[in-house]
């Protein structure tokens, strides 16, 4: 008998379910983009706590980690408010402000953590990676020391996903699409507004077997 989370992964309990037919796979690294992709990794890393248990690890990098929105959607399903507070303390939150920091902490900092992550009581099983483009600027950097520090931190993300390292989810996410991420996720998905009535629309504009589903929302 397996249970619900075996069949469907790790649900969004939103639209993107529908587009997606299903959750997300373990061992997958799944990429977000668009304006209108604030609150995915809040609501990612408290459902993978939740239903996966151990340890949610949030890489905050365009200030969206909102510990007031994901107490308000526990409080909401759980009515436990010592269950609450246990989700919350699970979910641990690194700031970075450069993209320098960024790729510090990914390429160096992280693949250390998680060395002995499998072997942990509590091991770290969600990895997200939120509005990392907030910190590349032309300004501060060249267009050509972006795509190098882009392209080597999807390519560690991507390592990260596939080994067995006790991490089951690897998401990240992005105003402005990257198209040095694109090649290395196993699923790509765009929100935008459809100019032709403005409404939000959903794409997988990468995937397995539903590559081009889309959705409003």
């Amino acid at each position: 008998m397996k249970r619900a989370t075996d069949l469907y992964g790790l649900r969004f309990e939103s639209k993107f379910d529908e587009l997606l037919g299903t959750g997300l796979k373990e061992k997958t690294f799944t990429y977000f983009y668009g304006e209108k992709i604030s609150g995915i990794i809040n609501q990612l890393s408290l459902n993978s706590v939740r239903y996966f248990g151990g340890r949610a690890l949030f890489v905050d990098a365009g200030n969206t980690a909102d510990p007031y929105s994901i107490r308000r959607e526990a409080d909401l399903k759980n009515k436990d408010s010592a269950r609450t507070r246990k989700l919350l303390q699970s979910i641990e939150v690194m700031r970075v402000f450069t993209c320098h920091q960024l790729a510090s902490f990914v390429i160096e900092q992280l693949p250390a953590l998680l060395q002995k992550n499998a072997d942990d009581e509590n091991p770290i099983k969600f990895v997200g990676v939120s509005g990392f483009d907030f910190v590349f600027s032309e300004e501060d950097s060249s267009k050509q020391e972006i795509a190098n520090l882009q392209s080597l931190i999807a390519s560690k993300l991507r390592d990260i996903s596939e080994k067995e390292n006790g991490v089951l989810f690897v998401v990240a996410s992005s105003k402005q699409k990257s198209l040095h991420f694109l090649p290395n996720c196993d699923i790509a998905i765009e929100v935008y507004d459809a100019r032709r009535d403005g409404k939000t629309r959903t794409a997988l504009i990468r995937h397995p077997s539903r590559q081009g589903q889309e959705l409003e929302m």
